[in-house]
């Protein structure tokens, strides 16, 4: 393991970010966290709507924390699909993802562990901006 921190704690910890942590979906040495940035649909009823966003999951590894993120539809069903969004949309979703990035990379920093892509991942760091 490459942190010291139970997977409670850590759930503690990351839950101190923001709404993004789905505490119900992560696991063990897996957290899962997630953006509904864009609204398509406002005037649809709230269990009915569908958003513009992203998600991230989050793996401990020898030195650090990898990371997989994607940008994709957050459907009425409650399910996430993997798609570009509209290009109005597109600056908020990834303006959004890289706010949270910064924030998860300084907490890990705080505890003396990087932030890594995974090696599938086509995304820059955001130190490497």
């Amino acid at each position: 393991m490459s942190h010291s921190l139970p997977h409670r704690q850590l759930l503690k910890e990351f839950m101190t970010l923001g709404p993004y942590l789905r505490q119900e979906q992560c696991e063990p040495e897996r957290y899962f966290f997630d953006c509904l940035a864009v609204c398509l649909n406002l005037g649809a009823e709230p269990e009915s709507r569908e958003f513009w966003g992203w998600w991230l999951v989050l793996e401990p590894r020898e030195g650090g924390f990898s990371f997989q993120t994607q940008l994709g539809l957050y459907n009425k069903e409650g399910n996430w699909q993997e798609r570009q969004p509209h290009a109005s949309a597109v600056a908020e979703v990834e303006g959004s993802r890289e706010r949270f990035l910064r924030v998860l990379q300084t907490r890990l920093e705080q505890w003396q562990l990087p932030l890594l892509p995974d090696d599938s991942t086509q995304f820059e760091s955001p130190s490497a901006a």
